[in-house]
């Protein structure tokens, strides 16, 4: 029912007022998501229906379309770890500057691996290998020197399930309607998060779109946040203060006579 009402309330928002070209609304499923004690993780459903004037011109290539939900920035330490006399030890590092902490695309299948590596696609960094990541001990971005410490980036952030890549993913429920389905895993950060959409005909950008998702703690998570960030010395305490207390109450039970 909650899907119907979308898709009603997006029709009816595409036929208001006077199309130039393309013109494309998007909605989303669920614009707030909140994480308490239960949160396994959730599906976000995005929306969109295109809509084209009678003065449009044909277009040669069929529509695509990719939608890319995008994190808050982190900086990120990458460091390898080198074997030294039989022990494995922090080596080389580069520090990663403002990649984000989140980053998941879904395309229609139109728009695989080879199609993304031309510049229309590169220059919106659509795709693991577009991404553009900058260090800070180097001018060059994307320098062939850190290639390393980028793909182990890339690697741990899909093994954690916060980058993703679903080529193929976005479908048109018709001629002018699409939708894609992006996962949150449990592990989600909070903050705003950017919910990017593009629509192309072969490697034109035809229209684009931004909205936003909102991920934040609540209950008893939210208090535990806040009080490791506002009040980090009384933080400290009390999780000292409770390992003493767990320490003595084990020395109790476990305590021989």
């Amino acid at each position: 029912m909650r899907l119907r009402v979308i898709l009603a309330a997006l029709l009816a928002l595409a036929a208001v007022g006077t199309a130039q070209a393309e013109k494309m609304t998007v909605a989303i499923s669920t614009p707030e998501i909140q994480i308490n004690s239960n949160f396994t993780g959730t599906n976000v459903t995005i929306f969109g229906v295109i809509e084209r004037d009678a003065g449009t011109i044909a277009r040669n290539a069929p529509y695509e379309v990719a939608t890319l939900v995008l994190g808050p920035p982190e900086t990120v330490v990458a460091r390898r770890k080198d074997r030294f006399l039989g022990i494995w030890l922090n080596g080389a590092s580069e520090t990663i500057v403002s990649p984000p902490i989140f980053y998941s695309l879904a395309t229609t299948p139109g728009l695989g691996a080879p199609q993304l590596a031309a510049p229309a696609f590169r220059n919106l960094e659509l795709g693991f290998e577009n991404i553009a990541f900058t260090y800070a001990d180097r001018l060059e971005t994307n320098d062939p020197g850190a290639s390393e410490f980028r793909e182990a980036f890339l690697r741990l952030k899909g093994e954690s399930n916060l980058y993703a890549e679903n080529l193929g993913g976005v479908s048109f429920i018709g001629d002018s309607v699409f939708r894609a389905t992006v996962r949150i895993p449990a592990n989600v950060p909070v903050g705003r998060y950017r919910v990017l959409v593009y629509l192309f005909a072969g490697e034109a950008l035809l229209a684009q779109s931004e909205e936003s998702i909102k991920v934040s703690k609540i209950g008893f998570e939210q208090y535990m946040f806040e009080a490791a960030h506002s009040r980090a010395a009384l933080y400290g305490l009390g999780c000292v203060a409770l390992a003493l207390f767990t320490g003595w109450i084990a020395g109790v039970v476990f305590r021989r006579d």
